[in-house]
């Protein structure tokens, strides 16, 4: 008996044994056919599941008899289930869809392709979730949005008025080009104060482009390029926007988006106003009185199933007002009272694009767009009270006609633009009127080829006229190499110029007095080539993780740039002239991204070795911190809360005067909490108060102001806002 019953137990274990299986699959992308690693795989309403390993296999042990459900997931992949019925000898491959609103399919067209960033050669930086949190910072300016990037300086170029211009990888603001929807009018005249006046509120994505990229839209790109995209209508959205700081910012911003079938608008206005603020109270004012006035309507037509046309305008009104607090008191000027400097502003531009599709792939496009910058800056800089005024208008104008073709594996583009430039100073301003007037015809090519499903080449030429009599041949070229659907290299270089102006960094210190117009018969373009390397290598870890790592070398040289120098008269003047040398910009920077559930880890350094080279003399580039590192850590809950903290540190940096200042952390934070359409914000800037008034004053000779005080560091100390987005 006692046999009998221990043979049926060894025989009852032995089927259950049998009925336990052994689940292995093969995971891979649909469409490259690539294994896919740390993939997710369970048996629906149990708790047994497995990783899928570096070969992208996945093995599940103990799975029941008769039909299981295994549902696969992955991130950047619909979420798929296969019903299987056990047992089963065969390892089954199982193919992962990608999903359409991967972040990978962000269609980049700052390099004219209109690829996906994941399959553009051209290496790409693209901010889109980051445009809210920025706008809830400071929904005024995109100053705070840009330096997102790693790499990237927002240069404050008056201590007292706060206008600003951008500086990518340590070379000056003047050398980065930025761009509205393509449309390159945000230089010259109107540099300092764009990125000033420049709204977040309507822009669905900000597209880096680094090194070299003159080839794409002409002159000026010699450090890289910025590219605002704005919002078009695809759904009806009401957004009210209202903000208040504690150091005197109330914002009152409204955008409005509706589509019809064949008509859409998007409209943006705004009212933001700035008392004067004196954080160190030294007399001094260091955030300036501001009233600004924005309007910008927009309206989208389909004229049929094959042609688009989009036609646009944006005006700016803005005063903006710094110095001597009393004086912004409505008190009179004296000789212990005296220095005041105000900015009047009017800016107007407008937009027209017309696309026609020929055939399928084949577009031709003309795009136009005017923009008129009207500036009066004037300034009481001394005890003799006089005012000095420099004024003038600035008319920019760009067209472009271009015709693409895209195929399955190629995109080829080409076409031809006509910029000008035309700057006349009132004559009712200085001593010295300036007048700049430039003129440039460009025709360009453009061809993207995807060789292999592992390599895609983009090449371009661009020659430029500038009716100077200066021609310009600017060839580039950019490779992708996919080694696998994690790792991936991109390489590539190009040639640059920009036209000589008087309106550098330089010049706005001195408020442009004195400066003599750039002569055209000695002063030459600024010339450049340059080179960046890359390799991103990205780590999806089952459902919720993912890594994401990026290498990036840099190296710009620039020819014979413009350097400032002092003339012998008998009233001192200034002149640009070319150097006789060159400046080098070489680096590294480092990007490196965690996410975990409901957290985003984000960590950027950046190396920059900046030199100058003038006549054998080798000199650090002013303002140019060696070590830079910044990120945040975000939590975010969809339509519920979002918090984030983040930081910023920069190395010492050389002054003009070759003194070395100290080295400092910033940091901040944000909260949100949304309840249905209705969300509250909470944000406090730089709550350590680091100010550059708690090491130093920034009252200097010869007449112990402000003006040309150079700014390495916050000047407006903790800053508080909060308010309220209502979506109706």
């Amino acid at each position: 008996m006692f046999i009998l019953r221990s043979i049926l137990f060894i025989v009852l274990i032995s089927n259950i044994a049998y009925s336990q299986n052994t689940f292995r699959a093969i995971v891979k992308d649909s469409s490259s056919r690539e294994v896919l690693i740390g993939l997710r795989a369970h048996v629906k309403a149990t708790d047994k599941g497995a990783i899928s390993n570096s070969q992208g296999e996945v093995i599940i042990k103990n799975v029941p008899n008769g039909e299981q459900t295994i549902v696969f997931s992955y991130i950047g992949f619909q979420q798929k289930e296969s019903k299987i019925i056990f047992p089963i000898g065969e390892t089954l491959t199982i193919l992962m869809i990608p999903k359409a609103e991967d972040t990978e399919e962000i269609i980049i067209t700052g390099t004219r392709t209109n690829k996906s960033i994941a399959n553009t050669p051209t290496r790409v930086e693209v901010l889109t979730e980051e445009i809210d949190e920025a706008s809830t910072m400071d929904p005024s300016k995109i100053a705070h949005l840009i330096t997102h990037s790693t790499g990237i300086q927002v240069q404050q170029t008056s201590a007292t008025s706060n206008t600003a211009n951008v500086r990518i990888q340590g070379l000056d603001g003047r050398y980065t080009q930025i761009l509205k929807d393509g449309f390159p009018l945000y230089g010259g005249f109107s540099g300092s104060l764009s990125i000033m006046q420049i709204p977040p509120l309507d822009l669905r994505q900000v597209e880096y482009i680094k090194g070299g990229a003159s080839t794409l839209f002409g002159g000026g790109a010699i450090s890289g390029l910025i590219n605002l995209i704005s919002k078009e209508p695809e759904n009806n959205e009401t957004l009210l926007h209202c903000n208040i700081s504690h150091i005197g910012a109330f914002d009152v911003n409204a955008f409005y988006s509706a589509k019809s079938e064949n008509i859409g608008i998007t409209l943006l206005g705004q009212r933001n106003t700035h008392r004067f603020f004196d954080a160190d109270n030294d007399g001094f004012t260091d955030m300036p009185q501001i009233i600004k006035n924005n309007f910008n309507p927009k309206l989208f037509f389909t004229l049929d199933t094959n042609t688009m046309l989009m036609v646009g305008a944006t005006f700016t009104d803005e005063i903006r007002t710094g110095g001597d607090t009393k004086l912004l008191s409505n008190f009179s000027p004296d000789t212990n009272h005296f220095y005041k400097e105000q900015n009047d502003v009017k800016r107007i531009t407008t937009q027209l694009s017309f696309e026609h599709t020929l055939s399928k792939g084949k577009v031709i496009t003309f795009r136009n767009s005017l923009n008129f910058f009207e500036r009066s800056l004037s300034i009481i800089p001394s005890r003799k009270l006089e005012e000095y005024r420099f004024s003038g208008n600035q008319l920019s104008s760009f067209s472009e006609f271009s015709y693409s073709s895209a195929g399955e594996n190629d995109v080829f583009i080409a076409g031809i633009n006509y910029y000008s430039d035309d700057f006349k100073e009132d004559s009712l301003s200085s001593r010295i009127l300036r007048t700049e007037i430039y003129k440039t015809i460009g025709a360009f090519a453009n061809f993207t080829t995807d060789i292999s499903n592992a390599v895609s080449l983009e090449t371009g030429l661009r020659c430029d006229y500038v009716l100077n009599g200066t021609f310009f041949v600017l060839p580039r070229i950019s490779a992708l190499i996919k080694w696998s659907q994690q790792l991936a290299t991109r390489i590539g270089g190009g040639m640059g110029y920009r036209n000589p102006t008087i309106f550098n960094q330089e010049a706005e210190l001195l408020a442009y007095k004195n400066i003599l117009s750039i002569d055209k018969n000695t002063v030459e373009q600024e010339k450049s080539y340059g080179g960046n390397v890359d390799i991103s290598y990205k780590i999806p870890i089952g459902e919720s993780f993912f890594i994401n790592v990026n290498q990036m070398f840099f190296y710009t040289y620039l020819n014979n740039p413009l350097i400032l120098t002092a003339t012998s008269s008998p009233t001192e003047n200034y002149n640009f002239i070319n150097m006789n040398g060159y400046v080098r910009s070489a680096g590294a920077e480092t990007f490196f991204k965690f996410g975990f559930y409901d957290f985003v880890l984000f960590v950027g350094y950046t190396y920059t070795n900046a030199i100058s080279n003038n006549m054998g003399t080798v000199a650090e580039i002013p303002l140019t911190p060696k070590h830079s590192l910044k990120g945040d850590l975000l939590y975010s809950l969809p339509n519920k809360w979002r918090v984030g903290l983040d930081y910023e540190y920069k190395s010492s940096q050389v002054l003009s005067n070759g003194r070395k200042t100290m080295d400092y952390w910033t940091f901040g934070a944000v909260v949100e909490y949304t309840y249905e359409s209705l969300t509250i914000f909470g944000n406090l800037e730089n709550y350590t108060d680091m100010r550059q008034t708690r090491y130093e004053s920034l009252v200097s000779l010869p007449n112990n102001t402000p003006q040309l005080t150079e700014v390495w560091m916050p000047l407006d100390g903790i800053v508080f806002n909060t308010g309220f987005k209502l979506r109706l």
